[in-house]
């Protein structure tokens, strides 16, 4: 006996009473790399391509993209690695207990800032390593020279993304436009090297 199926609210003709994922996506024209996923009351469950599921009239499907989700194991694990690669060069260097934030206490800045030296704070996003850190904390009060002037750097908030303000920490805004950060190449090291060359450029 047929019956309809809808997929994203469109009515799909069925005849057999089940189906594998797989065969609803052609009958559907829905692209094989996409995910396969049968509408229940409380949740969204998984249809395989290879799993035959039984067919009821009217039953909801719907698909979307394919992601991962992050592996926090690993995001864990780079930290920890990265950050004691890092204390090396930065003796006193200290991680979070959750991996929320990477301290460096001392942090030589480049000779037109004034102070010399401050303290830096890093936070990986909860997609580390897929993703770069967005920007990062330097220590409040710093200033930089011009001649016999000085006066505030440029790219260094107080209020704007600054949930460290009390702790007398400044957001400094280092992004990555294009996307070229590669978790291959990059890391923790790599990016603290990116502060020592932009905080040593012009604002």
């Amino acid at each position: 006996m047929g019956r309809t199926i809808r997929i994203n609210g469109i009515d799909v003709p069925v005849i057999e009473d089940q189906l594998s994922g797989r065969e609803i996506k052609r009958r559907a024209g829905i692209s094989s790399d996409r995910v396969l996923v049968r509408q229940d009351t409380d949740a969204n469950t998984i249809v395989p391509d290879d799993q035959r599921i039984r067919v009821a009239n009217r039953q909801s499907f719907t698909h979307h993209a394919r992601h991962s989700k992050a592996s926090l194991p690993m995001r864990k694990w780079r930290i920890r690695q990265e950050a004691t690669q890092l204390a090396a060069a930065y003796p006193g260097l200290t991680v979070a207990e959750n991996e929320s934030h990477v301290h460096i206490p001392t942090f030589r800045l480049p000779q037109h800032w004034s102070p010399r030296t401050t303290s830096v704070l890093i936070t990986p996003p909860v997609n580390y390593p897929e993703a770069a850190p967005d920007g990062f904390y330097l220590g409040d009060h710093l200033f930089r020279r011009d001649g016999l002037r000085t006066r505030t750097p440029g790219h260094y908030f107080t209020n704007y993304k600054n949930p460290y303000a009390e702790a007398g920490y400044r957001w400094y805004y280092l992004e990555d436009p294009e996307g070229r950060w590669d978790s291959a190449q990059d890391s923790l090291v790599s990016f603290v090297e990116a502060i020592r060359t932009y905080l040593g450029t012009a604002d």
